[in-house]
């Protein structure tokens, strides 16, 4: 679901953000591998929307803050062999589902799907692989997290 009009504006009036990552049960995901495709997904975000945000997971402030929760759908290595093998063939993929809502009340304003699969074969689709991808994956997510404010933010 993409957010209609009225959300875009009530996501846009926030300055504040906070990110947090979790997995679906069915996604095997070390807690390393999650602060590390978090990490990007922070550091990705002042290049994905320069000057939207004056802070980012920052510690508790009385200004209203937007919550984003990345919920890990699917975090699938495919096989380097196959993909080696014909393009096609054992690919990768990373989704997520990514949930906006105000940190304080909880009041859910949209929701994203945000996906990344990598297929192509031969020796790059062979040498390639799956963190190769998140940080195309996190890109997407940091620009789901872009509404305009007024004025052109």
């Amino acid at each position: 679901m993409v957010p209609g009009l009225k959300a875009d504006e009530q996501i846009a009036s926030y300055a504040h953000l906070q990110v947090d990552l979790r997995c679906n049960d069915d996604v095997s995901l070390a807690q390393s591998d999650q602060q590390r495709i978090l990490n990007l997904i922070v550091n990705s975000i002042p290049t994905e929307c320069p000057n939207r945000y004056k802070v980012v997971n920052g510690s508790e402030s009385d200004q209203r803050t937007l919550h984003a929760l990345v919920k890990m759908t699917k975090y699938d290595e495919g096989n380097a062999f196959a993909r080696f093998m014909l393009a096609g063939l054992g690919q990768m993929h990373i989704d997520a589902i990514v949930a906006l809502s105000d940190l304080r009340t909880d009041e859910e304003l949209g929701k994203y799907e945000v996906a990344k699969t990598f297929a192509w074969g031969g020796i790059y689709g062979g040498s390639t692989g799956i963190r190769n991808i998140e940080d195309g994956f996190a890109k997407a997510v940091a620009a789901s997290l872009c509404a305009k404010k007024e004025g052109g933010g």
